[in-house]
Protein backbone atom coordinates (compact mmCIF):
# COMPACT_ATOMS: atom_id res chain seq x y z
CA UNK A 1 0.00 0.00 0.00
CA UNK A 2 1.41 3.35 -0.91
CA UNK A 3 0.69 6.22 1.61
CA UNK A 4 0.50 9.80 0.46
CA UNK A 5 2.51 12.53 2.13
CA UNK A 6 0.79 14.34 5.14
CA UNK A 7 -0.96 17.65 4.55
CA UNK A 8 1.10 20.64 5.49
CA UNK A 9 0.29 22.26 8.93
CA UNK A 10 -0.64 25.97 8.98
CA UNK A 11 1.28 26.91 12.08
CA UNK A 12 0.31 30.55 12.04
CA UNK A 13 -3.40 29.80 11.89
CA UNK A 14 -3.18 27.33 14.77
CA UNK A 15 -1.27 29.81 16.85
CA UNK A 16 -3.92 32.45 16.17
CA UNK A 17 -6.70 30.09 17.22
CA UNK A 18 -4.87 29.17 20.41
CA UNK A 19 -4.31 32.85 21.23
CA UNK A 20 -8.00 33.57 20.70
CA UNK A 21 -9.05 30.66 22.90
CA UNK A 22 -6.61 31.76 25.61
CA UNK A 23 -7.96 35.31 25.47
CA UNK A 24 -11.52 34.01 25.92
CA UNK A 25 -10.44 31.99 28.95
CA UNK A 26 -8.75 35.04 30.48
CA UNK A 27 -11.81 37.24 29.88
CA UNK A 28 -14.09 34.60 31.41
CA UNK A 29 -11.86 34.28 34.43
CA UNK A 30 -11.69 38.05 34.82
CA UNK A 31 -15.50 38.42 34.59
CA UNK A 32 -16.02 35.58 37.06
CA UNK A 33 -13.68 37.29 39.51
CA UNK A 34 -15.44 40.61 39.06
CA UNK A 35 -18.83 38.94 39.55
CA UNK A 36 -17.61 37.31 42.76
CA UNK A 37 -16.35 40.65 44.08
CA UNK A 38 -19.54 42.40 43.04
CA UNK A 39 -21.57 39.71 44.75
CA UNK A 40 -19.53 40.13 47.92
CA UNK A 41 -19.99 43.90 47.83
CA UNK A 42 -23.71 43.57 47.11
CA UNK A 43 -24.20 41.13 49.96
CA UNK A 44 -22.34 43.49 52.27
CA UNK A 45 -24.49 46.46 51.19
CA UNK A 46 -27.70 44.47 51.65
CA UNK A 47 -26.57 43.25 55.07
CA UNK A 48 -25.73 46.81 56.15
CA UNK A 49 -29.07 48.11 54.87
CA UNK A 50 -31.00 45.38 56.64
CA UNK A 51 -29.15 45.97 59.89
CA UNK A 52 -29.75 49.71 59.66
CA UNK A 53 -33.42 49.16 58.82
CA UNK A 54 -33.87 46.82 61.75
CA UNK A 55 -32.23 49.37 64.05
CA UNK A 56 -34.43 52.18 62.79
CA UNK A 57 -37.61 50.07 63.00
CA UNK A 58 -36.76 49.07 66.56
CA UNK A 59 -36.09 52.68 67.44
CA UNK A 60 -39.33 53.89 65.82
CA UNK A 61 -41.76 51.41 67.30
CA UNK A 62 -39.98 49.66 70.15
CA UNK A 63 -43.06 47.55 70.69
CA UNK A 64 -45.53 50.40 70.13
CA UNK A 65 -49.21 49.42 70.07
CA UNK A 66 -52.22 50.89 68.37
CA UNK A 67 -55.89 50.27 68.93
CA UNK A 68 -59.23 51.70 69.97
CA UNK A 69 -60.47 52.35 73.52
CA UNK A 70 -62.98 55.21 73.60
CA UNK A 71 -60.88 56.71 70.82
CA UNK A 72 -58.08 55.66 68.47
CA UNK A 73 -54.68 55.57 70.16
CA UNK A 74 -51.00 54.82 69.68
CA UNK A 75 -48.82 53.99 72.69
CA UNK A 76 -45.06 53.54 72.98
CA UNK A 77 -43.74 50.17 74.06
CA UNK A 78 -42.60 51.47 77.43
CA UNK A 79 -46.02 53.01 78.07
CA UNK A 80 -44.62 56.48 78.69
CA UNK A 81 -46.01 58.17 75.59
CA UNK A 82 -49.58 57.87 74.38
CA UNK A 83 -51.67 59.81 71.88
CA UNK A 84 -55.45 59.40 71.54
CA UNK A 85 -58.02 61.10 69.33
CA UNK A 86 -61.80 61.02 69.75
CA UNK A 87 -64.77 62.75 68.12
CA UNK A 88 -68.27 63.50 69.39
CA UNK A 89 -71.03 64.98 67.27
CA UNK A 90 -74.60 65.92 68.17
CA UNK A 91 -77.16 66.54 65.43
CA UNK A 92 -80.64 67.58 66.52
CA UNK A 93 -84.11 68.62 65.39
CA UNK A 94 -85.83 71.33 67.43
CA UNK A 95 -89.49 72.27 67.43
CA UNK A 96 -90.36 75.35 69.49
CA UNK A 97 -93.64 77.01 70.34
CA UNK A 98 -93.71 80.36 72.14
CA UNK A 99 -96.32 83.06 72.62
CA UNK A 100 -96.02 86.66 71.48
CA UNK A 101 -93.05 86.19 69.18
CA UNK A 102 -92.45 88.93 66.57
CA UNK A 103 -93.41 86.56 63.77
CA UNK A 104 -94.54 82.92 63.79
CA UNK A 105 -95.08 81.37 67.20
CA UNK A 106 -94.13 77.92 65.83
CA UNK A 107 -90.59 77.38 64.59
CA UNK A 108 -88.51 74.31 63.85
CA UNK A 109 -85.35 73.16 62.12
CA UNK A 110 -82.28 70.92 62.20
CA UNK A 111 -78.75 71.78 63.24
CA UNK A 112 -75.37 70.34 64.04
CA UNK A 113 -75.65 71.30 67.67
CA UNK A 114 -72.15 70.40 68.85
CA UNK A 115 -68.96 68.79 67.49
CA UNK A 116 -66.05 68.00 69.82
CA UNK A 117 -62.56 66.96 68.73
CA UNK A 118 -60.63 65.58 71.70
CA UNK A 119 -56.88 64.97 71.76
CA UNK A 120 -55.40 63.42 74.87
CA UNK A 121 -52.56 61.24 76.09
CA UNK A 122 -49.53 60.95 78.32
CA UNK A 123 -46.08 62.48 78.01
CA UNK A 124 -42.69 61.55 79.46
CA UNK A 125 -44.33 59.01 81.80
CA UNK A 126 -47.90 57.82 82.51
CA UNK A 127 -48.21 60.19 85.48
CA UNK A 128 -48.25 63.21 83.15
CA UNK A 129 -51.56 63.45 81.30
CA UNK A 130 -52.82 66.11 78.90
CA UNK A 131 -56.08 66.91 77.13
CA UNK A 132 -57.17 69.41 74.48
CA UNK A 133 -60.78 69.67 73.33
CA UNK A 134 -61.92 71.95 70.50
CA UNK A 135 -65.66 72.42 70.11
CA UNK A 136 -68.07 73.81 67.53
CA UNK A 137 -71.47 74.94 68.86
CA UNK A 138 -74.40 76.03 66.72
CA UNK A 139 -76.13 78.04 69.46
CA UNK A 140 -74.82 80.56 71.98
CA UNK A 141 -75.37 79.73 75.63
CA UNK A 142 -73.87 80.69 78.95
CA UNK A 143 -70.76 78.56 78.26
CA UNK A 144 -70.40 79.51 74.57
CA UNK A 145 -70.13 83.24 73.91
CA UNK A 146 -69.47 82.88 70.18
CA UNK A 147 -71.62 80.39 68.31
CA UNK A 148 -70.74 78.74 64.99
CA UNK A 149 -67.02 78.98 65.65
CA UNK A 150 -64.47 76.43 66.78
CA UNK A 151 -63.30 77.30 70.29
CA UNK A 152 -61.07 75.60 72.82
CA UNK A 153 -63.15 74.23 75.69
CA UNK A 154 -60.33 72.36 77.46
CA UNK A 155 -56.54 72.58 77.30
CA UNK A 156 -54.78 71.26 80.40
CA UNK A 157 -51.82 69.24 81.68
CA UNK A 158 -52.07 67.13 84.84
CA UNK A 159 -49.41 65.51 87.00
CA UNK A 160 -50.07 62.60 89.36
CA UNK A 161 -47.72 62.98 92.34
CA UNK A 162 -48.72 59.68 93.93
CA UNK A 163 -50.51 58.85 97.19
CA UNK A 164 -53.72 60.37 95.76
CA UNK A 165 -52.29 63.86 95.07
CA UNK A 166 -52.39 65.49 91.62
CA UNK A 167 -52.25 68.95 90.08
CA UNK A 168 -53.69 70.44 86.89
CA UNK A 169 -52.89 73.66 85.04
CA UNK A 170 -54.74 75.13 82.05
CA UNK A 171 -58.27 75.54 80.72
CA UNK A 172 -60.39 73.15 82.81
CA UNK A 173 -63.67 72.66 84.68
CA UNK A 174 -64.14 74.93 87.67
CA UNK A 175 -64.80 72.53 90.62
CA UNK A 176 -68.30 73.30 91.89
CA UNK A 177 -71.30 71.02 91.21
CA UNK A 178 -71.92 67.46 89.97
CA UNK A 179 -71.49 68.32 86.31
CA UNK A 180 -68.12 69.98 86.87
CA UNK A 181 -66.72 66.45 87.22
CA UNK A 182 -67.69 65.55 83.62
CA UNK A 183 -65.86 66.46 80.42
CA UNK A 184 -68.46 67.57 77.90
CA UNK A 185 -72.16 66.93 77.53
CA UNK A 186 -71.71 63.37 76.17
CA UNK A 187 -71.41 62.10 79.76
CA UNK A 188 -74.68 63.73 80.83
CA UNK A 189 -77.97 61.83 80.75
CA UNK A 190 -80.00 64.26 78.62
CA UNK A 191 -77.15 64.81 76.13
CA UNK A 192 -76.95 68.41 77.33
CA UNK A 193 -76.02 70.23 80.51
CA UNK A 194 -78.82 70.28 83.07
CA UNK A 195 -81.16 73.23 83.61
CA UNK A 196 -79.63 73.67 87.06
CA UNK A 197 -76.10 73.80 85.63
CA UNK A 198 -77.12 76.35 82.98
CA UNK A 199 -78.47 78.58 85.75
CA UNK A 200 -75.97 78.00 88.57
CA UNK A 201 -72.93 76.33 86.97
CA UNK A 202 -69.49 77.95 86.90
CA UNK A 203 -68.29 76.55 83.58
CA UNK A 204 -64.65 76.29 82.51
CA UNK A 205 -61.72 78.62 82.94
CA UNK A 206 -57.96 78.87 82.94
CA UNK A 207 -56.45 78.19 86.33
CA UNK A 208 -54.39 75.97 88.61
CA UNK A 209 -56.01 73.24 90.72
CA UNK A 210 -54.88 70.64 93.20
CA UNK A 211 -56.68 67.39 93.98
CA UNK A 212 -56.58 64.66 96.59
CA UNK A 213 -58.52 61.42 96.09
CA UNK A 214 -58.72 58.26 98.17
CA UNK A 215 -61.13 55.33 98.22
CA UNK A 216 -64.00 57.16 99.90
CA UNK A 217 -63.54 60.89 99.35
CA UNK A 218 -61.85 63.52 97.22
CA UNK A 219 -61.37 67.29 97.23
CA UNK A 220 -60.45 69.62 94.35
CA UNK A 221 -59.64 73.32 94.69
CA UNK A 222 -57.96 76.04 92.70
CA UNK A 223 -57.69 79.63 91.55
CA UNK A 224 -58.85 81.01 88.20
CA UNK A 225 -58.97 84.16 86.08
CA UNK A 226 -62.76 84.31 85.92
CA UNK A 227 -65.90 82.40 86.89
CA UNK A 228 -69.13 81.87 84.92
CA UNK A 229 -67.53 83.05 81.66
CA UNK A 230 -64.98 81.06 79.66
CA UNK A 231 -61.73 83.04 79.62
CA UNK A 232 -58.42 82.07 78.07
CA UNK A 233 -56.65 85.44 78.16
CA UNK A 234 -55.88 87.93 80.91
CA UNK A 235 -57.54 91.33 80.75
CA UNK A 236 -56.97 93.89 83.48
CA UNK A 237 -60.40 95.48 82.97
CA UNK A 238 -62.60 92.38 83.03
CA UNK A 239 -60.80 89.57 84.89
CA UNK A 240 -61.41 89.15 88.59
CA UNK A 241 -59.06 90.32 91.30
CA UNK A 242 -59.46 86.86 92.83
CA UNK A 243 -61.47 83.75 91.95
CA UNK A 244 -61.33 80.62 94.08
CA UNK A 245 -63.40 77.43 93.76
CA UNK A 246 -63.44 74.12 95.65
CA UNK A 247 -65.52 70.94 95.64
CA UNK A 248 -65.46 68.11 98.18
CA UNK A 249 -67.08 64.69 97.60
CA UNK A 250 -67.64 61.69 99.85
CA UNK A 251 -69.01 58.39 98.59
CA UNK A 252 -70.36 55.14 99.97
CA UNK A 253 -70.23 52.10 97.68
CA UNK A 254 -69.80 52.43 93.89
CA UNK A 255 -66.39 53.03 92.35
CA UNK A 256 -65.10 56.41 91.21
CA UNK A 257 -64.95 55.04 87.66
CA UNK A 258 -68.67 54.23 87.80
CA UNK A 259 -69.38 57.87 88.70
CA UNK A 260 -67.68 59.32 85.62
CA UNK A 261 -71.04 59.39 83.81
CA UNK A 262 -74.19 60.96 85.22
CA UNK A 263 -76.35 57.84 84.79
CA UNK A 264 -75.84 54.52 86.48
CA UNK A 265 -75.92 51.64 83.98
CA UNK A 266 -77.54 48.29 84.89
CA UNK A 267 -74.18 46.71 85.75
CA UNK A 268 -73.09 49.37 88.27
CA UNK A 269 -72.70 48.83 92.01
CA UNK A 270 -75.11 50.77 94.31
CA UNK A 271 -73.70 53.86 95.97
CA UNK A 272 -74.30 57.35 97.34
CA UNK A 273 -72.21 60.44 96.59
CA UNK A 274 -72.42 63.59 98.74
CA UNK A 275 -70.95 66.81 97.37
CA UNK A 276 -70.25 70.33 98.67
CA UNK A 277 -68.95 73.21 96.58
CA UNK A 278 -67.98 76.82 97.19
CA UNK A 279 -66.81 79.74 95.05
CA UNK A 280 -65.52 83.17 96.03
CA UNK A 281 -64.53 85.87 93.59
CA UNK A 282 -64.43 89.64 93.26
CA UNK A 283 -64.05 92.08 90.36
CA UNK A 284 -61.09 94.42 90.07
CA UNK A 285 -61.50 98.03 91.13
CA UNK A 286 -61.18 99.17 87.52
CA UNK A 287 -63.89 96.82 86.22
CA UNK A 288 -66.38 98.82 84.14
CA UNK A 289 -69.69 99.61 85.80
CA UNK A 290 -71.66 98.80 82.63
CA UNK A 291 -71.76 95.98 81.92
CA UNK A 292 -70.62 94.85 85.37
CA UNK A 293 -68.29 91.90 85.76
CA UNK A 294 -70.13 89.11 87.63
CA UNK A 295 -68.46 88.39 90.97
CA UNK A 296 -69.75 84.90 91.66
CA UNK A 297 -69.87 83.75 95.25
CA UNK A 298 -71.81 81.04 97.00
CA UNK A 299 -72.32 77.46 98.07
CA UNK A 300 -73.82 74.33 96.55
CA UNK A 301 -74.76 70.97 98.05
CA UNK A 302 -75.85 67.82 96.27
CA UNK A 303 -76.47 64.11 96.70
CA UNK A 304 -76.46 61.44 94.01
CA UNK A 305 -77.86 57.98 94.73
CA UNK A 306 -76.97 55.27 92.23
CA UNK A 307 -78.52 51.84 91.94
CA UNK A 308 -78.06 49.36 89.08
CA UNK A 309 -79.61 51.25 86.14
CA UNK A 310 -81.15 54.04 88.25
CA UNK A 311 -79.85 57.45 89.37
CA UNK A 312 -81.51 60.04 91.65
CA UNK A 313 -80.01 63.52 92.09
CA UNK A 314 -80.93 66.42 94.39
CA UNK A 315 -79.08 69.77 94.30
CA UNK A 316 -79.22 73.11 96.11
CA UNK A 317 -77.37 76.34 95.34
CA UNK A 318 -77.06 79.76 96.95
CA UNK A 319 -75.15 81.94 94.51
CA UNK A 320 -74.45 85.56 93.72
CA UNK A 321 -74.86 86.59 90.06
CA UNK A 322 -76.17 83.34 88.56
CA UNK A 323 -77.14 83.13 84.89
CA UNK A 324 -80.91 82.90 85.19
CA UNK A 325 -81.41 86.07 87.24
CA UNK A 326 -82.38 89.32 85.48
CA UNK A 327 -80.06 91.30 87.77
CA UNK A 328 -76.71 90.80 89.49
CA UNK A 329 -77.90 89.60 92.88
CA UNK A 330 -78.02 86.69 95.29
CA UNK A 331 -80.30 83.81 94.23
CA UNK A 332 -81.11 80.32 95.38
CA UNK A 333 -82.32 77.28 93.52
CA UNK A 334 -83.04 73.57 93.72
CA UNK A 335 -82.91 70.75 91.21
CA UNK A 336 -84.43 67.28 91.27
CA UNK A 337 -83.74 64.72 88.55
CA UNK A 338 -83.82 61.00 88.01
CA UNK A 339 -83.19 58.39 85.34
CA UNK A 340 -83.71 54.66 85.01
CA UNK A 341 -83.15 51.96 82.42
CA UNK A 342 -86.37 50.16 81.50
CA UNK A 343 -84.29 47.86 79.27
CA UNK A 344 -80.57 47.44 78.65
CA UNK A 345 -80.61 50.06 75.89
CA UNK A 346 -83.69 52.13 76.77
CA UNK A 347 -83.64 54.83 79.46
CA UNK A 348 -86.12 57.44 80.66
CA UNK A 349 -85.29 60.62 82.60
CA UNK A 350 -86.90 63.74 84.08
CA UNK A 351 -85.67 66.95 85.67
CA UNK A 352 -87.26 69.95 87.43
CA UNK A 353 -85.31 73.09 88.31
CA UNK A 354 -86.45 76.13 90.35
CA UNK A 355 -84.81 79.53 90.85
CA UNK A 356 -86.27 82.18 93.13
CA UNK A 357 -85.19 85.37 91.31
CA UNK A 358 -85.84 84.27 87.72
CA UNK A 359 -88.63 85.67 85.56
CA UNK A 360 -89.46 82.03 84.76
CA UNK A 361 -88.88 80.24 88.10
CA UNK A 362 -89.59 76.65 87.02
CA UNK A 363 -88.20 74.81 83.99
CA UNK A 364 -88.77 71.07 83.58
CA UNK A 365 -87.81 68.47 81.03
CA UNK A 366 -88.51 64.79 80.46
CA UNK A 367 -87.45 62.34 77.80
CA UNK A 368 -85.93 59.03 76.79
CA UNK A 369 -82.62 57.71 75.45
CA UNK A 370 -82.15 54.80 73.07
CA UNK A 371 -78.59 53.43 72.89
CA UNK A 372 -76.90 51.55 70.05
CA UNK A 373 -73.44 50.13 69.31
CA UNK A 374 -72.39 49.64 72.94
CA UNK A 375 -73.62 53.14 73.84
CA UNK A 376 -71.48 54.83 71.18
CA UNK A 377 -74.71 55.97 69.51
CA UNK A 378 -77.35 57.72 71.61
CA UNK A 379 -80.74 58.92 70.39
CA UNK A 380 -82.33 61.41 72.81
CA UNK A 381 -85.89 62.72 72.64
CA UNK A 382 -86.99 65.25 75.24
CA UNK A 383 -89.65 67.87 75.93
CA UNK A 384 -88.70 71.09 77.76
CA UNK A 385 -91.38 73.23 79.44
CA UNK A 386 -90.80 76.59 81.20
CA UNK A 387 -93.51 77.49 83.74
CA UNK A 388 -94.04 81.23 83.66
CA UNK A 389 -93.73 84.13 81.27
CA UNK A 390 -90.91 86.56 80.70
CA UNK A 391 -87.21 86.56 79.88
CA UNK A 392 -85.55 83.16 80.23
CA UNK A 393 -81.96 84.19 79.59
CA UNK A 394 -81.46 86.51 82.54
CA UNK A 395 -78.10 88.26 82.68
CA UNK A 396 -76.40 85.56 80.57
CA UNK A 397 -77.79 83.26 77.88
CA UNK A 398 -79.63 80.16 79.03
CA UNK A 399 -82.22 79.51 76.33
CA UNK A 400 -80.11 78.69 73.27
CA UNK A 401 -78.60 75.48 74.55
CA UNK A 402 -82.01 74.05 75.40
CA UNK A 403 -83.72 75.03 72.17
CA UNK A 404 -85.99 77.47 74.00
CA UNK A 405 -86.74 81.06 73.00
CA UNK A 406 -86.51 84.16 75.16
CA UNK A 407 -90.29 84.46 75.20
CA UNK A 408 -92.63 83.10 77.85
CA UNK A 409 -95.09 80.23 77.80
CA UNK A 410 -93.03 78.23 75.32
CA UNK A 411 -92.32 74.55 74.94
CA UNK A 412 -89.67 72.73 72.92
CA UNK A 413 -89.31 69.23 71.52
CA UNK A 414 -85.71 68.17 70.89
CA UNK A 415 -84.67 65.01 69.04
CA UNK A 416 -80.90 64.55 69.09
CA UNK A 417 -78.54 61.91 67.71
CA UNK A 418 -75.16 61.67 69.44
CA UNK A 419 -72.20 59.77 67.96
CA UNK A 420 -68.99 58.91 69.80
CA UNK A 421 -65.96 57.53 67.99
Amino acid sequence: MILGSPAPIDVQRELAAMRAELAEIRVAQREEWIDRERAKELRAVVADAMADSATRASFATDGATTGYADGAFIRSGDGNWMFKVGVMTQVRFVYNNASNQPEDDNRWGMETHRVNLTLSGTAIDPSVQWLALASYNSQPDRFVEKAQEVLMQYAWISKDFGDGFSGTVGLQNVPWDIESTFYGSSKITAGEYSIFNYRFGTGKNTGVTGKYQCDSWRVTGGTFSQLDVRSTAWDSTTNLSYAFAMRTEWKIGAEWKELETQSSVPSNVPGVLFGLGTIWSNGRAQNPATPPTPSSQGFTADVRATMPGTTLIAQFALMKDPAGSPDLQWASGINMQGSTFLADDFQVFAEGSWMDTADVPWIAQAGANVYFAQRKVKWTNRVIVPFGSGEINGIRAVAGGFGLTNYGNNVSLVSQLQLLF
